[in-house]
């Protein structure tokens, strides 16, 4: 059974409040939350998911380097994208 999580968001209700949405996630998904929200010292599941994601975006790696042996690109002669200078 999916468990409902309340959680505010950014975007303002036509009476300046904060509208919030409901998401059904999984009792396992949920008690990770709860871990997370531990591991983040934080208090809400919005925050906890905002921490995920700064996260996410942190842990992203450039492509640069990932294939160190290969040469560079370099276009055929009778490429017919290639541009004449």
């Amino acid at each position: 059974m999916a468990e409902a999580i309340t959680t505010p968001t950014n975007h303002q209700s036509l009476r300046g409040k904060a509208s919030r949405t409901t998401i059904q996630v999984s009792p396992i998904t949920k008690d990770k939350l709860d871990l997370i929200k531990l591991e983040a010292h934080v208090e809400t599941y919005e925050e906890a998911i905002l921490f995920l994601f700064k996260k996410h975006r942190k842990s992203r790696s450039s492509a640069a380097g990932t294939h160190p042996g290969i040469g560079p690109f370099v276009r055929e002669e009778d490429d017919p994208y290639r541009t004449r200078h």
